[in-house]
């Protein structure tokens, strides 16, 4: 992770691959944030739509395409830590300057009909296509000369480090977006374990410390 995360800094997107695995949000859920579901003072970000990608293409409509999370539309909070927050303060940055240089030719709308300030974009504005940016990360990985892990991985992956720091479950069920912890148990029952295992152990020597006193 530390050393994906060395290379990934030098990248245009560096800061992205970082919100992807402080947060672990799912490709659509990255790619559908705009600047107004991120409060970088207290480094929280709201949760509402993802951008997809039709399996074929269908007569009058986008290949691409936004919908909401879930069903009922509920948006969801999850927060991320202060580097994150810091390195995405500068690709706003970059992205201004960007905006800057391709001035009316800027795609406000991402490419995809929609004016909203997106966060995940090419230097014209359109927003990275879902197919696009899974092939920016396997690269990225390959770079990095780590285990080869889909970018759908950086989600399992910010679950396991989080389960692995003692982090509660159900606050890494709630910031997953799992309908509930019962489905989080069960991805990660192998982490649970190991926690269990070293639960038992820091009880059991606060038990022997107590007994010899």
């Amino acid at each position: 992770m530390v050393r994906f995360l060395e290379v990934a800094s030098s990248d245009r997107l560096g800061a992205v691959w970082r919100l992807a695995l402080a947060t672990g949000l799912r490709r659509g859920e990255l790619l559908g944030l705009t600047w107004d579901d991120l409060n970088l003072d207290t480094a929280i970000v709201e949760v509402g739509r993802q951008v997809l990608v039709r399996p074929r293409r269908v007569t009058g409509e986008r290949r691409v395409f936004v919908r909401e999370t879930t069903k009922s539309r509920r948006v969801r909070r999850v927060r991320f830590d202060a580097m994150t927050a810091n390195g995405l303060r500068r690709w706003k940055a970059i992205q201004a300057a960007e905006r800057l240089e391709f001035g009316p030719a800027w795609k406000s709308d991402g490419g995809i009909g929609l004016d909203a300030p997106w966060i995940v974009t090419e230097p014209d504005g359109a927003i990275i296509q879902p197919d696009t940016i899974l092939g920016r990360w396997q690269r990225l990985v390959k770079a990095a000369r780590v285990p080869e892990i889909p970018l759908h991985g950086a989600r399992h992956s910010y679950a396991t480090l989080a389960l692995e720091a003692g982090v509660r479950l159900d606050v890494v069920s709630a910031q997953l977006g799992h309908s509930n912890v019962a489905t989080t148990a069960n991805i990660y029952a192998h982490v649970s374990e190991a926690a269990g295992i070293e639960a038992a152990e820091k009880v059991g020597s606060i038990l022997d410390a107590g007994r010899g006193a």
